[in-house]
């Protein structure tokens, strides 16, 4: 359950359920040990005075944690989760383009992405699959929706502050992973063109040359995206873990 996630508040709600139990004890007068009996210590414990105090103390704390329940906990809980889904639509708008393989992908806005994208499961397929080489397509438009919102990843840098400082370090991970992808966009090698300006369209030695440096530096280039989206997905992936600890 939420509320027992951090361990501030586990130690809070057995103090609370301690409290409850004495109070329990306090009012139901069970009889004391013998070794209490015939003492001044039995006359304190069974005076009325310290029942209804003790009592007191402890139905107020009682009442102090459902106050601190309802005014901060909630909120701060919602806050939280509401947090979270927007930094999560970030992450996800990069796997989506991934996983969609859309040429707009990066166009799309992130409200309307699916946040199952990014299920700790999920991405660990998708990084399984990476590795075994995946479709160069998927990894173009997963960089390209990368570079259109590295600056979204940055900016949102102050909403990962305030969950946790674990929490801005797994972002500021993230971002730097994204910035590396976003990098490589405008540098997928052109192929060259044969000359024609015989009428023929013979290739010549120099285009079988140009062809051959041109396949060497697209193959390095997607060695590269494939290296880049591994890295963001796997910092999302950490991400997702940070929020299931």
């Amino acid at each position: 359950m939420w509320i027992w996630r951090e361990a501030r508040e586990r130690w809070l709600l057995v103090a609370v359920a301690a409290a409850f139990a004495l109070v329990c004890l306090v009012n139901a007068k069970l009889p004391l040990w013998q070794a209490l009996e015939g003492g001044v210590v039995a006359v304190f414990l069974r005076a009325d005075a310290t029942i209804s105090v003790t009592s007191d103390l402890l139905v107020g704390l009682i009442s102090a944690y459902v106050f601190y329940v309802i005014i901060e906990l909630l909120p701060s809980h919602r806050k939280k989760a509401e947090t979270l889904r927007v930094l999560n639509l970030l992450v996800a708008s990069v796997v989506d383009a991934f996983d969609r393989t859309s040429v707009f992908g990066h166009e799309k806005s992130i409200s309307s992405i699916d946040l199952g994208a990014i299920k700790a499961s999920k991405l660990k397929r998708d990084i399984t699959s990476i590795l075994a080489k995946a479709e160069f397509l998927r990894l173009k438009f997963a960089m390209e929706t990368a570079h259109s919102r590295y600056q979204d990843f940055q900016h949102a840098l102050s909403l990962a502050v305030g969950l946790s400082p674990e929490h801005a370090l797994d972002w500021l991970v993230l971002t730097d992973k994204v910035r590396l992808l976003a990098q490589e966009y405008g540098t997928q090698p052109l192929k060259p063109l044969a000359d024609e300006s015989t009428g023929y369209h013979f290739l010549s030695l120099q285009d079988f040359e140009a062809d051959a440096e041109y396949q060497q530096r697209i193959k390095m280039f997607e060695s590269t995206l494939q290296l880049r989206v591994l890295e963001v997905f796997e910092a999302a992936l950490t991400w997702m873990e940070r929020q299931n600890a």
